[in-house]
């Protein structure tokens, strides 16, 4: 615990020590949370190098913040915080009282947010009564990906990293945001805890940042918060479903409900009405999404795609957090540069935008495409170098690596995964991808593949969509369905710049609209070309345009001066934060769907005690560097609880990696099946080949994999470990 301790300190300290070096003056809390983002990010990166000599060790762990904080350590580490130690006590309520209302606002913020997202992450991953290890529902498969690169270093001395979930492959995944906890695991905290309480810093760090930026950029602590709530929980129109969800919910819930009392007024209505609200926080706010009516009830709404923002991209995903912190740190010193002229402030936003290509690339983006939007609209070339140069020189490398692996392939064994694709509209059509052999046989088509598709086929079927009438009301009708009066919000902040008068000189003094623009660019970006394999992936690009253009939005809402201003402003954030805050009861409560019943619960199992002893086994009885064929269930104890190296490991991570997989599953299909008993055998040289060690069975069928278990036990293998339903056998006399 005393090293755990001493860690955090030290990597805080790291942190004031790097921003002691930037000429901005700093917020108190801004400060704090800043320090912590950088002091992550560097020691980190600085850990990370030394494990590459000497091993992920406990000395890594320390030394690394530690580093950091002695290159950037003032020699007088009084001031090291930016301020002189006080001779009398700093906190007192007279103190407070005497703050300005923006410090005290910040405190209070940042307090919430420390709340809020402990209560949200202590419950992420934990162990139950009865030893098992469980997880929420909304990170057990996120977490599951996540543990199996954080064991990987930890027990598996995955250096330099390759790629576990498909052995001896390149490691593309932004795997720095994986590695720092395992640094934890060096100091004695368990996965778990490795795992809950980094997560809940990061995303403190990453929010409070958000509001900060806000707070720059509007000059308004109100519509900072304001800004940030929807950040957090924005959402569309789903919550008009509401009543007729949570009806058709009850139907199949309570014996003897009727749902007819739900789909038209009668004299039952307001006895459903009660009975509804009974039952709210367990029968209703657990649909998978945001109130589309999915079960057997027609949808409400239909294609709603813009999930809850705090359990889709906050909890599961590790590197969304470090992405956020970064990108907002990032645009605070690019924002502050602009109006101060300030070279230094550049490449000290140059050099954080760097590490993003380890932890978040698609922060990588954002971060390039606003300095080039904001240094370019102030003629500023000369600041641009200094901005671009720190972050295409350290950072575009590795970006390179990212982008230069495999971009799918076309009918794989779990389904087409070729990216990227001009998808004019996004997810408001169907989305039937085609090649442009398709495309020009005429075959329909809402997206095109650009492999193989040359420029002008590419501009045909832009012109060809365009074309379409129904692409324009589809298009509307999509993204109000999913962001509400949103975007009537941000064309109102535009058109104030027409209309002479206070709004409008102010919207001009704050350079609202250039903020904005470049984020608005996204928006664009993210409806013209699909950048992953899933489509719904572009939502990790689109959430960026929902963080910058959510502020001038915020800014507008908190324009008002009459009652009546106030009330429709209050009853418009109302409406695009309902969604958001009632699916949040998902993250508590658990989740199904109309046609199930009970609901799952907000906990499933993430290692059951067999999983665990199976995890213990193999961390003790093979080497870091063992090979092993397994069935590819995400959760599977052998990556996820002992970071071993898998032929191939869940394929729907790896399908939205851009992996190729055709190759690998028909050769674990091949081992899997054992030899057969008339004719020739290639399951020694498979296993060679992939240099396999052990073939695990595992309990169920998670991917309808064909296993000839049997076979194998008629060989009469050494067996590693067996236990409720799982059985490794060391299969090395097979070669």
């Amino acid at each position: 615990m005393l090293g755990i301790v001493a860690y955090w300190l030290l990597v805080e300290l790291a942190g004031l020590a790097m921003l002691r070096v930037i000429p901005l003056t700093w917020k108190p809390v801004e400060r704090l949370a800043a320090a912590l983002a950088v002091g992550v990010v560097a020691s980190t990166i600085v850990s990370f190098l030394l494990a590459l000599a000497v091993g992920v060790r406990a000395e890594v762990a320390i030394l690394g913040p530690a580093l950091v904080l002695l290159g950037f350590t003032a020699p007088r580490w009084r001031v090291l915080f930016g301020w002189r130690l006080p001779r009398k006590s700093p906190i007192s309520l007279e103190r407070l009282r005497g703050l300005p209302a923006e410090t005290r606002w910040s405190i209070g913020i940042a307090t919430l947010l420390g709340v809020g997202f402990w209560l949200l992450f202590r419950g992420a991953l934990y162990q139950g009564a009865d030893g098992a290890l469980l997880a929420n529902s909304h990170v057990w498969a996120d977490w599951a990906v996540h543990s199996s690169y954080v064991q990987s270093f930890f027990y598996g001395h995955n250096l330099p990293p390759t790629d576990i979930l498909e052995s001896a492959t390149a490691m593309r995944y932004p795997f720095l945001v994986d590695f720092q906890p395992a640094l934890l695991e060096t100091l004695g905290q368990n996965l778990y805890g490795s795992l809950d309480i980094s997560s809940w810093l990061i995303a403190w760090a990453a929010a409070t940042l958000i509001w900060h930026l806000a707070v720059r950029v509007t000059k308004r602590p109100g519509a900072a918060s304001v800004a940030l709530a929807l950040v957090l929980l924005g959402g569309g129109l789903g919550f008009a479903a509401v009543y007729s969800d949570g009806c058709q919910q009850l139907a199949t819930t309570v014996a003897g409900f009727s749902s007819g009392a739900c789909t038209h007024l009668s004299s039952s209505t307001p006895a459903a009405a009660v009975r509804f609200l009974e039952h709210l926080p367990t029968e209703l706010t657990h649909l998978p999404r945001s109130y589309d009516g999915e079960g057997p009830s027609a949808s409400a709404l239909p294609d709603l795609q813009w999930y809850e923002p705090l359990l889709v991209y906050w909890m599961p995903q590790r590197d969304f957090a470090f992405g956020m912190a970064l990108v907002s740190l990032v645009a605070i010193l690019l924002w502050e540069a602009i109006g101060r002229r300030s070279r230094v402030l550049l490449v000290s936003g140059g050099a954080i935008g760097a590490a993003l290509p380890f932890f978040n690339p698609f922060g990588y983006l954002v971060v390039g495409l606003l300095g080039l939007f904001w240094l370019a609209r102030r003629h500023w070339g000369k600041g641009l170098a200094a901005y671009l140069l720190p972050l295409v020189m350290i950072g575009a490398p590795q970006l390179w690596f990212v982008v230069s692996g495999p971009h799918g392939q076309l009918g794989g064994p779990v389904g087409t995964n070729l990216f990227p694709q001009l998808d004019l509209g996004w997810l408001s059509h169907a989305a039937f991808a085609c090649t442009a052999a398709q495309f020009r046989a005429n075959s329909p088509c809402d997206s095109l593949y650009f492999a193989g598709s040359s420029p002008a086929t590419l501009m045909a079927f832009a012109v060809h969509t365009l074309r379409q009438p129904a692409f324009y009301g589809g298009f509307l009708g999509f993204w109000i369905s999913n962001t509400g009066i949103f975007g009537l919000l941000a064309l109102a902040v535009a058109a104030l710049a027409l209309i002479p008068g206070r709004l409008r000189n102010q919207l001009r003094d704050g350079q609202l609209l250039t903020f904005g623009a470049p984020f608005w660019l996204l928006f664009v970006l993210a409806n013209v070309v699909v950048t992953q394999p899933w489509n719904w992936d572009n939502t990790k690009l689109l959430s960026y345009w929902y963080l910058g253009a959510a502020i001038p939005v915020a800014w507008l809402l908190t324009s008002g001066r009459t009652i009546w201003a106030r009330v429709l402003a209050g009853l418009a954030v109302a409406s695009l934060v309902a969604s958001g805050v009632l699916s949040l009861d998902a993250a508590f409560v658990g989740q199904s769907n109309l046609s199930s019943s009970p609901p799952s619960g907000a906990s499933a199992t993430f290692a059951s005690g067999p999983a665990q002893r199976v995890g213990a086994v193999v961390r003790a009885h093979t080497k870091p560097s063992a090979v092993f064929l397994t069935e590819g269930q995400p959760d599977d104890p052998v990556t996820s609880l002992a970071g071993r190296q898998t032929v191939l490991g869940y394929d729907g991570w790896l399908w939205s990696y851009g992996q190729p997989l055709a190759r690998r599953f028909q050769a674990v299909e091949e081992m899997y099946a054992g030899c057969p008993p008339i004719g020739g055998c290639h399951l020694g040289a498979l296993l060679r080949q992939y240099h396999v060690s052990y073939v695990e069975f595992e309990p169920g069928d998670y991917n309808n994999l064909p296993v000839n278990l049997k076979w194998f036990r008629a060989q009469h293998l050494p067996i590693l470990v067996q236990t409720g339903g799982y059985v490794i056998f060391r299969v090395t006399r097979l070669w």
